[in-house]
C-alpha cells in the first residue's frame, strides 16, 4: 500500500491506518464557509415542501389524505439517514465517500423540482380539467387526479432525495472540519438559517411560492446547483480503503436498509441518552411548530378561524384577531426567532470551549421546557420570548450532535459515524413523527391548540431531566 502520509486531504475520520496524524486537523475557515453552504438550499427546500407543495396538498385532496402523505417526511427520514450513512462511510469510490451521494441527491432534487414545476401541465395532458376552465365548471365536473397524483409522486420523492443530499452532506462537513466541529456546525445552522430569510423575503416580495410554482422552484435549483457545484468540484476526499472485504451489491443495500435498526442496537450509552434528549425536545418543537399560527390566532388572540382567510375587507374583529396572530407567529416571531439564533450561533463555539458540551447542552434545553407555561399565557411579550428562547434549544441541540458523535465513535473510526449520525437523525425525526400522530388528536380537546404546546413543554423538561440526570461527556473542543 502506498505511504499517504503526506496527504493535504483534511478528515476526521481515518481511511488509512497511518493517516491518525492528519485526522484530527481542520481545513480553513474559508473552506468550512464552502463546504456548509449547501445547507442554505436544503433548509430553502424543506421550507418549500410545506411553502408551495403543502397548500397543492391541502387543494387537490381530502384533509385525512393529507396528512398520510405528510407522514412521509418523518417516515423517510427515520428509515433513509441511516442507510445513507452506511452507505457513505463504505464507499470505495475513486470521488469519495460523500462526494458521489451529494452529487446525486442534488441532481435527483433538481429532477423531482423540474417535474413540480409542470404538474398541472402534466396532469392536463393526461386528462385533468384544464386550468382556465376550473372556475367556471360545477365542482362535480371538475377531475384533477393526476395533478394530485403528480404532486403525491414529487412529494415523496422530494422527501427521498433531500434526505439524500442531506445526511451525505453532514458527514462531509464533519470529515472537513476535523477537531472545530461546533464551529462547522454552527456555520451549517447559520447557512439553514439564511435559506429561511430567502424563502421568507421570496413571500414578503412575490406573495406565496404556490401563486407563482415555477419561478419561485427556478431559484431554488439554482441555489442548489450553485452551492453544491462548487462543493462536488473541490472538496477533495480521500479515497476510502477497507482493511477487509465489505459487502457489496445487493447485500450492502439490505445491510444498509436494516441499518436503523442496529445503529439503535449497538449505540453507545452516551448516543443512546444524546437521541433520547433529540426526540423528546424534537418533538416538543414540533408540537409548537405545527400549532404555532392557530396557538397565537385563537388562544392568545381569541380570534375566529372560520373565513379567516376570504374575508377581505369584510373581517370580524375574531377574524382580524386571527389573522394577526398568525402573522404574529409566522412573521414577527420567526424573523426575531432567527435573528437572535444567528448571534447565538456566533457564539456558541465560545460557549463549548468554556463550558464543555454537557453544561451547554443541558441548561440550553431550559428555555424550550417554558413552553409548558406559554401553554397557558395570553401575554404576547412572555410568549414571543418563550418561542425565540426555543432557538436556544434547537441550534445547541443540532450543532452538538456530530461533535458528540465524533468524541464517542472516535476520531480513528472509519466506519459507523455516517450510521450513528443517522440513528441521531431518526431520533430527531421519531419525535416529529409521535407529534405528527398525536397532535391531530390533542387539538380536538377542550384545551385546543394550547395542549399540544403544553404536551411539548413537558416533553422539552423531560428532555432537560435526561441531560441533567444522564448525560456525561467531557468534550470543550470547539
Amino acid at each position: 500500500m502506498p505511504d499517504d502520509t503526506a496527504t493535504t486531504h483534511y478528515n476526521a475520520v481515518v481511511v488509512k491506518a497511518d493517516e491518525t496524524s492528519a485526522a484530527r486537523r481542520s481545513c480553513s475557515t474559508a473552506m468550512l464557509i464552502l463546504i456548509c453552504s449547501p445547507r442554505l438550499a436544503l433548509n430553502m427546500a424543506w421550507a418549500a415542501q410545506w411553502a408551495a407543495l403543502g397548500p397543492l396538498l391541502q387543494i387537490l385532496l381530502p384533509s385525512s389524505s393529507v396528512q398520510l402523505v405528510q407522514l412521509v417526511g418523518p417516515i423517510t427520514g427515520l428509515l433513509l439517514a441511516p442507510s445513507v450513512g452506511e452507505l457513505s462511510d463504505s464507499c470505495t469510490s475513486a470521488y469519495g465517500r460523500r462526494r458521489p451521494f451529494l452529487f446525486w441527491g442534488a441532481v435527483a432534487s433538481c429532477l423531482c423540482w423540474l417535474v413540480m414545476m409542470f404538474c398541472t401541465e402534466i396532469g392536463e395532458a393526461l386528462g385533468d380539467t384544464p386550468a382556465n376552465v376550473l372556475d367556471v365548471l360545477p365542482p362535480t365536473e371538475v377531475s384533477r387526479q393526476w395533478t394530485a397524483a403528480v404532486v403525491v409522486l414529487t412529494y415523496v420523492w422530494m422527501d427521498i432525495s433531500l434526505n439524500l443530499t442531506q445526511t451525505p452532506l453532514t458527514l462531509l462537513i464533519a470529515d472537513f472540519a476535523g477537531d472545530r466541529q461546533v464551529t462547522a456546525a454552527s456555520i451549517g445552522s447559520a447557512y439553514s438559517i439564511a435559506g429561511s430569510f430567502v424563502v421568507s423575503g421570496y413571500i414578503l416580495v412575490f406573495g406565496p411560492p404556490y401563486a407563482n410554482v415555477k419561478a419561485f422552484l427556478s431559484l431554488l435549483i439554482a441555489i442548489m446547483i450553485l452551492t453544491v457545484g462548487p462543493v462536488v468540484a473541490g472538496a477533495k476526499e480521500s479515497v476510502f480503503e477497507a482493511a477487509y472485504p465489505m459487502p457489496s451489491g445487493t447485500t450492502a443495500i439490505v445491510q444498509a436498509l436494516t441499518s436503523v435498526f442496529r445503529g439503535v442496537l449497538n449505540l453507545p450509552r452516551v448516543l443512546v441518552v444524546y437521541c433520547i434528549i433529540v426526540a423528546c425536545v424534537q418533538y416538543g418543537f414540533f408540537a409548537y411548530n405545527g400549532a404555532k399560527g392557530q396557538f397565537f390566532g385563537l388562544v392568545v388572540k381569541n380570534g375566529t378561524a372560520a373565513g379567516a382567510d376570504a374575508c377581505g375587507a369584510d373581517c370580524s374583529q375574531g377574524q382580524l384577531a386571527y389573522n394577526s396572530g398568525v402573522q404574529l407567529a409566522g412573521g414577527v416571531t420567526d424573523t426575531i426567532y432567527n435573528c437572535v439564533s444567528l448571534m447565538y450561533l456566533a457564539a456558541l463555539p465560545l460557549f463549548v470551549r468554556s463550558f464543555g458540551v454537557q453544561k451547554v447542552l443541558t441548561i440550553a434545553v431550559v428555555p424550550q421546557s417554558l413552553l409548558i407555561v406559554m401553554a397557558f399565557s395570553k401575554v404576547v411579550a412572555l410568549d414571543v420570548a418563550i418561542v425565540v428562547g426555543c432557538g436556544f434549544t434547537q441550534n445547541t441541540l443540532l450543532s452538538l450532535s456530530m461533535p458528540t458523535i465524533l468524541h464517542v465513535v472516535g476520531y480513528d473510526n472509519a466506519l459507523g459515524i455516517g450510521l450513528f449520525a443517522g440513528a441521531v437523525n431518526s431520533a430527531a425525526c421519531l419525535g416529529q413523527l409521535v407529534n405528527f400522530v398525536s397532535a391531530s388528536i390533542l387539538v380536538t380537546t377542550s384545551m385546543g391548540y394550547a395542549l399540544p404546546i403544553l404536551v411539548g413543554g413537558i416533553m422539552s423538561f423531560v428532555g432537560f431531566l435526561v441531560a441533567a440526570i444522564f448525560f456525561r461527556v467531557r468534550i470543550y473542543s470547539a
